[in-house]
């Protein structure tokens, strides 16, 4: 789970003598809570620490202590550690942090990390999973190089965070929670030092040479067997000494061959194709490329091929289901003949290369997927599937494929011609009923003898008519090189009607050079099916034209925006005030249209036993906090003696309205 280097090999940042006191550097703070047997942190708002030594067992902490967490009440109840005002945790050149945090639970939870100084906070959140894991926060963004962030705060199971549930204010159900190994920034104790890391995406290649860095270590699972030979078959990687060979049983057998660290991820958002020289012994047998991230074992992203017999060089596009933004992928696995009977002829990978990596060619290119292979002869032939009477071809469509008949559907899907749906062109049209696995499509035109191909350099298009239950649902066409998939394109459908065009001019790995002889079409590529029916009609290619839809796209009436008006009062939180604590505030709730929120807190000398809808009178003898406009206060010696009240003012294009809280029920300490 965690990522080990030996202490001694790892200069930590100490405070430089003669720099500025602010933020110079971090002192390296590593808490294991060996040496703190009694929990010295401060509570609030329902959250409760505890060092203890029965802690869940698991791969998340290296200690006999760690630190019991146990929430409710307030949805952002915690606690915290404070250091002394001229310490901080994190530095302009190391803003990371992290920490092992055992969750109760599979539910979709949320931990939050909070960096507090004076006047500066900087708060980081992240998707947990059941048991330990290893959070690493990134706290570069909102960063203050001339503040001192010395108080960390954890808020376990947060309030309102994108995670799936939302706690009311003051009724949270209590969940306990542990945490260990806090290491700021980025140190372990003398046993186990932590690097912090920002995201990467290395460019990767695995050619097993003298000269590969990629770090590979072959770890095989369910009856793979791997090893780096010297001895693969001829008419592989140009200037190869050595290769991957595997003996597979089929199945679910495999071997994961790279395992970067946990923010280094295998797909970037310019470059989402893996590349790999692979020798099959037999044609027509299912590759598998996975890539995974290791802190979300759940997210996975698994892309197949069909093989040819010999060396072939194979692409693979993550862009299908890759998520760059939110998730790192830095492991790989091969599975040769998956879901097969496996083979007691071996298989051969080299130059396997990842995030724009470029590995030795194969002779001649390698096959369709860099413009060789399959090239030459086969008709052009103009193409239109009606799916009308007369439509011979596109009744091929209507029954499952097979190896005598291999245009239809597959997966575990199914297709009729039946009525198409009303606003389209009325007819017959092609119902596909996605059911049985994710990549469920349809073999639209398979050309079994290359008599013809679909695609040349005069006609790049393959247009058609199409109907999807669901909005923005991912389409996929792919056109096949013989036995392998050459080239990919992926566009999204509006619900209704569409008038699609695909144009393999624009697609990266397609070339006018090549006979591509079969059609395959895939109606919410990757997405779990549901029965949903999706149609078909008016396929055309090679120069023949798809009628089109007149599409009418609706146009939403002018909302009719309704004033803000207050329905439950703003609060405070009702934590014992006293200067250094952090008071929040609830915006109550509102009726009325989209609005915003403006948050005035004020320090008053009386009382107020009333929450109100308007501003203070001067009765109430309060005086605006100038400058203090977030949802939470710091309170500060000029609060001392005071009690404290906020103002939310809730405002949008009609007007504004007033909640004043109640005030604290004692005066700040």
């Amino acid at each position: 789970m965690f990522r080990k280097t030996i202490s001694s090999l790892l200069a930590l940042p100490l405070l430089v003598v003669g720099m500025s006191a602010a933020n110079a550097a971090a002192t390296p703070y590593t808490q294991n809570f060996e040496t703190m047997p009694t929990y010295s942190g401060v509570d609030f708002d329902g959250g409760v620490g505890t060092v203890v030594t029965d802690q869940p067992a698991g791969e998340g902490f290296t200690s006999g202590n760690a630190l019991q967490v146990e929430t409710k009440v307030k949805a952002w109840a915690g606690t915290k550690i404070e250091m002394p005002s001229n310490f901080s945790f994190i530095s302009s050149t190391n803003k990371t942090g992290s920490i092992s945090v055992y969750s109760p639970d599979a539910l979709s939870r949320c931990f939050v990390l909070k960096l507090e100084g004076t006047g500066v906070e900087i708060e980081r959140k992240l998707s947990v999973t059941e048991g330990w894991q290893t959070l690493t926060f990134n706290y570069a963004s909102n960063f203050n190089a001339s503040k001192n962030y010395n108080v960390l705060v954890f808020m376990p199971d947060f309030f309102g965070v994108g995670c799936n549930m939302v706690w009311n204010a003051d009724n949270k159900p209590k969940t306990t929670w542990y945490v260990d190994n806090i290491s700021f920034p980025g140190a372990r104790d003398a046993a186990e030092v932590v690097v912090p890391e920002n995201r990467s995406a290395p460019s990767v290649l695995v050619n097993f040479e003298a000269n590969d860095t990629s770090g590979y270590e072959l770890v095989d699972f369910n009856g793979s067997a791997s090893s780096v030979v010297t001895d693969a078959p001829a008419e592989g990687s140009i200037g190869s000494t050595k290769a991957m060979k595997v003996v597979t049983i089929g199945g679910t057998s495999g071997t994961t061959i790279v395992r970067k660290s946990s923010m280094a991820s295998l797909i970037s958002a310019s470059t989402f194709v893996a590349k790999a020289n692979i020798h099959s012994p037999v044609a027509g047998k299912t590759i598998m490329l996975k890539i995974e991230s290791t802190v979300h074992p759940s997210q996975i992203v698994e892309i197949r091929q069909t093989s040819v017999a010999g060396w072939k060089t194979y692409s693979f596009n993550f862009e299908v289901g890759g998520n760059v933004t939110d998730i790192d992928y830095p492991q790989a696995s091969i599975f040769f003949d998956f879901l097969g009977n496996g083979s007691d002829n071996p298989w051969y990978l080299d130059d396997l290369a990842f995030n724009g990596a470029v590995g030795a060619t194969l002779p001649g290119g390698g096959g369709g997927d860099n413009g060789g292979g399959n090239n030459g002869a086969g008709d052009p032939t103009s193409t239109l599937l009606t799916y009308e009477g007369n439509d011979n071809l596109g009744a091929l469509n209507i029954e499952g494929a097979t190896k005598e008949k291999p245009q239809g559907p597959f997966g575990g899907a199914s297709a009729a011609i039946a009525e198409a749906p009303a606003g389209g062109l009325g007819g017959s049209a092609l119902a596909f009923t996605k059911t049985g696995e994710p990549w469920a499509g349809l073999n639209t035109l398979v050309s079994a003898d290359g008599a013809v191909r679909y695609t040349n350099g005069d006609n790049t298009k393959v247009t058609f008519n199409y109907y999807s239950p669901k909005a923005n649902s991912p389409l996929a066409l792919q056109l096949f090189n013989g036995e392998t998939m050459a080239v990919e394109m992926i566009q999204n459908a509006a619900q209704g009607w569409n008038n699609i065009s695909f144009d393999l001019a624009t697609a990266p790995n397609w070339s006018a050079l090549v006979k591509y002889n079969k059609l395959v079409l895939f109606p919410d590529f990757q997405v779990v099916p549901a029965g949903e029916v999706y149609y078909f009609d008016n396929i055309a290619v090679n120069g023949a034209e798809t009628p089109q839809i007149d599409i009418t796209v609706p146009v939403d009436p002018t909302p009719v925006v309704v004033k803000p008006a207050v329905k439950t009062a703003a609060t405070v939180s009702t934590s014992t005030p006293k200067v250094g604590v952090t008071l929040r505030a609830t915006k109550g709730t509102w009726t009325g249209s989209t609005m915003t929120h403006k948050y005035t807190w004020y320090r008053c000398t009386v009382v107020g036993k009333t929450a109100l809808k308007a501003k203070p009178t001067s009765a109430a003898k309060c005086s605006v906090i100038s400058g203090k406009t977030a949802s939470s206060l710091k309170l500060t010696k000029t609060e001392k003696g005071k009690y404290i009240r906020v103002m939310v003012t809730a405002t949008n294009s009609k007007g504004s309205a007033y909640n004043m809280s109640k005030t604290t029920t004692k005066k700040v300490a």
